[in-house]
């Protein structure tokens, strides 16, 4: 007799460490997979029994097995797209700025635009911006629009700027601002938060073909790093809206795409919210690989471009305190729109100020929708005061954190919003304790989605050359075993995927990393060159 098809598709893992994070069974040597999904784990001779002839036996022979990590935010097209561009992450000074941007012009003499992401003033040697004159120097027959690390904030040189229609004339737009020379009005360059829409919206689109050759990078990219799942801010409004869900649908329906994707959408106006619904409900997913998820606007902007929002003024810019991207008002509306349908919102806040908008909307929401049972986010939660952390809680509230930040931002953080308002900042543990959910993410491409590296820092609170000895605010770290349910388990729940996965559990997806040590085991800063052995999507193998 021929064996069954799910005969066919049966493997055992056995003589392995099975780090389960499900607490009815931490541990197991061994599992039995059927298909997608796993069967059975437990002990060598108790999974055993489980196999037949027609099972594929994998010997693991003593490697570590986790669950799949979860990236619970980050821009998977965003990262592959800036593959494309000018590559800035390494640049030390304005002047490396514009020696990268000589040598792209150099290798790409056919394109007709010259676009780049990655500077960051706070890392320069003098911490001050490029601007069109340092971008001139790159290209000035070309426009050039270069984007920081944040994705708040871009310079354009003097030709983009021409293009956009952008002079001392020119106003700010709604939710954003335009930097200006004291005295004149002359636009600097730079461009923060909806003004760089102004530019942004001049740059070439990239055609279907393009964005799948972009995604797909992206997601093997991110295989290797043992992400089995993305959920990924991706959907940015809705005259781009059927381009990028087919170029996702495509490879998926192929069964191109490596890894599982779940899309963040950023529908800023309730036009765009009802075309995002009307899409929904139209679609039908494919098979937990690519699925659509919450709705996502910006509240604020980000700490490093000073757009974050304030309670108080920048310690280092008194003058300023941030900025809001909506009033109140539109975003209560926003909201109330997505909560009518039963739709998850995950609003992105990083300061003090936008948290408190953002709660009292999911309050109002509540209040006005009982049946709104979708868990409400929020993405970054960075510049929290102690007492909003209980209404975060009574509300469902999951933070949608970033660990990888700290490495990077306790460099400036406490120069920015001072030393006693930092002690409050970044408070993964309290929160925790509070009995406030929270998840893993990374953002990237603002910093690298290895999860292994976010580990690092929720455990060490340090940068990657082991300082503050003790960890910045020591007290906010978390254990490695919570740090590692930060980018699974956790994530997971996050996006009402817990039954299916964050853990290895029978019934669940087998979706699992292999790993050569127990990443909760080792010292942490080996967690910083600990490279996986092979990533498994769905029971099959998607890297190496």
């Amino acid at each position: 007799m021929a064996p069954s098809s799910v005969e066919q598709t049966a493997k055992v893992f056995h003589n392995g460490r099975i780090i389960t994070l499900d607490p009815s069974l931490p541990q197991g040597e061994a599992m039995y997979i059927v298909g997608d999904r796993i069967a059975a784990v437990g002990k060598n001779e108790d999974i055993s029994a489980w196999s037949s002839r027609h099972s594929k036996s994998v010997d693991l022979g003593g490697q570590v097995v986790i669950p799949g990590f979860n990236d619970s935010h980050m821009h998977l097209l965003n990262w592959g797209q800036g593959m494309d561009g000018v590559d800035l992450v390494a640049a030390r000074s304005v002047d490396e700025v514009i020696r990268l941007g000589k040598e792209y012009v150099q290798n790409n003499r056919h394109l007709d635009w010259v676009v780049g992401r990655g500077w960051n003033d706070e890392i320069f040697l003098k911490k001050a911006p490029p601007t069109k004159y340092d971008l001139d120097q790159i290209s000035p027959s070309r426009p050039v629009v270069l984007i920081r690390v944040c994705g708040h904030v871009c310079v354009a040189n003097s030709m983009a700027l021409e293009m956009a229609g952008i002079s001392a004339h020119t106003p700010d737009p709604p939710g954003g601002s335009i930097d200006r020379v004291d005295g004149t009005g002359e636009p600097t360059g730079i461009l923060r938060e909806n003004a760089t829409d102004l530019v942004r919206a001049l740059i070439p689109k990239p055609t279907i073909a393009d964005l799948k050759r972009m995604i797909l990078r992206a997601a093997q990219a991110a295989a290797a790093l043992g992400l089995t799942t993305a959920q990924s801010n991706d959907l940015e409004g809705a005259t781009t809206l059927a381009m990028r869900i087919e170029a996702y649908r495509q490879l998926a329906e192929a069964g191109e795409l490596p890894i599982r994707v779940n899309l963040q959408a950023t529908m800023p106006s309730p036009d765009d919210l009802t075309a995002y619904l009307e899409v929904r409900r139209s679609y039908s997913g494919l098979d937990h690989h690519l699925t659509l998820g919450p709705l996502k606007p910006y509240a604020d902007g980000s700490l490093g471009a000073r757009t974050a929002a304030l309670t108080y003024p920048y310690a280092d810019a008194p003058n300023i305190s941030g900025m809001t991207i909506y009033t109140q008002a539109e975003l209560d509306e926003l909201v109330w729109l997505a909560a009518k349908a039963n739709l998850q919102v995950a609003v992105h806040a990083i300061g003090d100020r936008a948290l408190d908008m953002v709660l009292a909307s999911y309050a109002r929401a509540k209040g006005l929708v009982p049946h709104w049972t979708a868990r409400p986010r929020i993405v970054h939660c960075q510049i929290t005061r102690r007492e909003q952390l209980a209404p975060m809680a009574a509300l469902g509230v999951v933070a949608d954190i970033q660990p990888i930040f700290v490495p990077t931002d306790l460099h400036f953080a406490e120069e920015r919003i001072d030393t006693s308002r930092a002690a409050h900042a970044y408070a993964w543990k309290t929160m925790k304790q509070m009995g406030v959910h929270t998840a893993g993410g990374s953002d990237c491409p603002v910093e690298s989605c290895n999860p292994l590296w976010g580990m690092h820092g929720a455990i060490t609170r340090q940068d990657r050359l082991g300082n503050p000895s003790r960890g910045w605010h020591p007290q906010e770290c978390l254990t490695p075993m919570e740090a590692l349910a930060l980018f699974t388990r956790d994530s997971a729940y996050a996006a009402h995927e817990e039954t299916l996965k964050g853990s290895v559990t029978p019934g669940k997806l087998a979706d699992f990393v292999l790993l050569p040590v127990d990443p909760t085991q080792v010292a942490p800063e080996e967690l910083l060159s600990l490279e996986i052995t092979a990533t498994y999507v769905g029971g099959r193998q998607v890297w190496p």
